[in-house]
């Protein structure tokens, strides 16, 4: 039984599409556990702003 960890990330200039699609990436995920999640914000001057999230999740083989 071999344990590995994957990692997905999204990004989207959207804030409400990006809720959209963390929802949807954790609905795809019920299965598996969940070890982490980091949010971030980037903004590039003062139109651009850029939101993205890491999801590190690990399954049993």
């Amino acid at each position: 039984m071999a344990q590995t960890t994957q990692v997905v990330t999204i990004q989207n200039h959207d804030i409400v599409q990006f809720e959209h699609d963390i929802n949807r990436a954790l609905a795809d995920l019920r299965g598996f556990l969940i070890l982490d999640i980091k949010y971030n914000t980037l903004y590039i001057g003062e139109q651009t702003v850029i939101h993205s999230a890491l999801i590190i999740y690990e399954y049993n083989d």
